[in-house]
């Protein structure tokens, strides 16, 4: 089963805005790294059940321009519109191949799996891919696949928030197309509520919901984003 892995945030102040939601609910976060090849950085604040917010910051334009990365490039437009905010977000696998093999047997359209690296402030370097599977036009992008080498966690378990992630709710006025899209591209169960626009999919660490005309948050046991 896909876990909820992360919401990216388009921020032109990363450490600021961390700081800021630290702050205000008493939560850890810790510093991310830079990523050379993109033009980007980020800072990062974890929770206990293996996931975590991440504001992505541009740090060289032109790289980052220039990149083929699918999640760089929404960001560089993101970042140039203004509008700061969530804007995408990842789910975890464990098994990026078989989404391959699954993809190509289906014909759904994908771009990756793109590798990464940073350096994290303890000098490990942690290594991950991203799959980027293309949904319809006309709507927004379906969220990305992530598969990590080893286990993605801060340097001290110190910095893990003993919060957990609850849900995490995406919006679109196309919401049925949304919805099948979703279904048939992540292989979820298509759980249906009648007489609502509302559609919700379990996750190994939580839920993802669907409704209608609603941006992307997330919710924790004590506040949302």
């Amino acid at each position: 089963m896909l876990a909820f892995d992360h919401i990216v945030v388009a921020s032109e102040h990363p450490l600021n805005d961390r700081r800021q939601l630290t702050e205000k609910y008493n939560l850890t976060g810790v510093p991310g790294g830079h990523h050379e090849n993109w033009g980007t950085f980020n800072e990062l604040c974890y929770f206990s059940n293996r996931n975590y917010i991440e504001w992505l910051g541009l740090q060289h334009p032109d790289t980052a321009s220039q990149s083929d990365n699918p999640l760089i490039q929404q960001f560089k437009q993101t970042f140039d519109q203004g509008n700061m905010g969530p804007f995408q977000f990842a789910l975890r696998t464990t098994d990026m191949d078989g989404y391959i093999s699954y993809f190509r047997s289906q014909n759904i359209a994908y771009t990756g799996p793109f590798p990464g690296e940073r350096m994290r402030p303890d000098g490990s370097v942690l290594k991950w891919r991203m799959l980027f599977p293309k949904g319809p036009d006309g709507l927004p992008p379906l969220p990305f696949l992530i598969e990590w080498e080893g286990v993605n966690e801060p340097s001290q378990a110190s910095d893990i928030n003993a919060e957990k992630f609850q849900s995490l709710s995406i919006g679109t006025e196309e919401i049925e197309r949304f919805k099948e899209a979703l279904v048939h591209t992540f292989q979820l169960k298509n759980m249906e509520e009648p007489f609502q626009l509302t559609y919700r999919w379990p996750l190994q660490n939580g839920e993802l919901i669907l409704t209608k005309g609603q941006h992307i948050f997330v919710q924790f046991d004590t506040f949302q984003l």
